[in-house]
């Protein structure tokens, strides 16, 4: 056969040459700081990427973390011990995190939990990284089917199909400035056969949901879990924004909270997973410090151990095992009371740093939802701008947003706020 046409095996298309390989499009948020950067106007914003920064445009380390890391620098075991960590991580860490997730945040269910011996855990390199793991480990063993909210992050679509998952489906999130709940949960109803053999994965998204930063209020997260439940899917929660919301970190695991009230849900018979990152609320973004808990049924001991297993297993085949760095800082923080106290203070101070940057664009703007605290939160904003608006925004003022409309507030400082606004503004009122 033709070589240049590929070669078809068990459904996949390989090619006979690496210089047949077709490229991939760019990503779609990394690909246009990529274009940021190659910009030449003075005057250029990048409002594409979560990272957080100051009032001055600058990336700082939150004080909390910079203290920490100036204990470590002094301690002569932390600080030239660089032997690899166990395959899900440094024993500490893990520790901590656990108890930072199950005790503190959820403190009437999750000590329990822990007891028991029912949750599995592993380090992860982030909540991508968490994401990536807990979606090989169910599409080997549980279920290639998964549901998405549209929008979602952009990444969670190849996160999932890039490992194993065949089957990628959406459910509908958001329309005309409003969660569709009862559309929501009527369609899966509709698509989801809870008599199956086979079981369905769905992605929540903890809070701060990216990128509309709009979330189900707890009595809506009732009334979807309760159909979650009734349908038999496995629920994946993505806690990339523990904090951001409310600038309590524990407060806002509430959906977390919820899945584990016993009163409500006896069990996940088919498991929980938890994807949680420290990036966003520690400010750790290089560092890719993360954790996957999967919380196992009840009365089935066998079931971690088997689950422990295989998490090491896939974690070997991949990163073999997770950097240490970032971890030390992490749990450093979380272990000394007088930190954990600065870094609450820091995800706070945060918070209203992005609180004030919205209330600014809205005296400038006139945009009511920008200080509609209870319908959008956390890093983000949703603009509802079109395609042709956002290119307009990128090509006559250099200034960068992703093609969904979302806006990353905290790359919007006390130097470029007027002119976000001036080119908001003009966007808005001649397209």
């Amino acid at each position: 056969m033709d070589r240049s046409k590929g070669i078809r095996t068990l459904g996949k298309r390989f090619f006979a040459s690496i210089d047949k390989i077709p490229r991939a499009p760019p990503d779609r948020i990394l690909g246009l700081t990529e274009k940021f950067n190659e910009d030449r106007n003075k005057k250029k914003v990048n409002l594409t990427v979560g990272i957080y920064k100051d009032a001055w445009g600058q990336v700082t380390t939150f004080p909390s973390v910079a203290k920490a890391q100036r204990l470590i620098d002094a301690d002569l075991v932390l600080n030239t011990d660089l032997s690899y960590l166990p395959i899900t991580g440094c024993p500490d860490y893990s520790e901590h995190v656990l108890n930072f997730l199950f005790k503190e945040s959820c403190p009437l269910s999750g000590p329990k939990l822990l007891k028991e011996g029912r949750v599995s855990f592993t380090q992860t390199l982030s909540g991508t990284g968490a994401l990536a793991v807990a979606s090989k480990l169910l599409a080997l063993w549980v279920s290639q089917t998964v549901w998405l909210p549209q929008p979602s992050w952009s990444n969670h679509r190849n996160i999932f199909r890039s490992n194993g998952f065949t089957n990628v489906k959406e459910y509908p999130y958001y329309k005309d400035g409003r969660i569709t709940v009862e559309e929501w949960l009527d369609h899966l109803r509709s698509a989801v056969d809870k008599n199956s053999k086979t079981r369905d994965c769905i992605l929540l998204h903890a809070c701060c949901h990216n990128p509309t930063g709009l979330d189900p209020t707890k009595e809506q997260w009732k009334q979807i879990l309760d159909t979650i439940h009734e349908l038999g899917m496995i629920p994946i929660i993505d806690m990339a924004y523990q904090g951001l919301e409310s600038g309590n970190p524990p407060k806002d695991a509430y959906l977390l909270r919820l899945c584990l009230d016993e009163s409500l849900y006896k069990s996940w018979p088919h498991g929980l997973f938890v994807c949680q990152s420290f990036a966003k609320n520690m400010g750790l973004y290089g560092e890719r410090v993360g954790s996957l808990s999967v919380v196992t049924p009840p009365f089935q001991p066998e079931t971690k151990d088997n689950v422990d297993s295989q998490l090491k297993q896939i974690v070997r085949s991949i990163y073999s095992s997770p950097p240490g760095y970032g971890s030390r800082v992490a749990t450093m923080v979380l272990s000394k009371s007088f930190l954990k106290m600065q870094w609450y203070k820091d995800v706070e101070f945060m918070v209203s740093r992005l609180s004030q940057v919205r209330k600014e664009m809205h005296e400038l703007l006139e945009w009511p939802s920008l200080i509609d605290f209870d319908r959008q939160h956390g890093m983000f904003y949703y603009t509802g701008l079109n395609p042709k608006q956002i290119n307009a925004l990128r090509n006559d003022y250099s200034v960068y947003m992703t093609m969904d409309g979302r806006i990353s507030l905290s790359g919007i400082n006390d130097c470029n706020i007027e002119y976000v606004c001036k080119a908001l503004k003009s966007v808005t009122k001649t397209i």
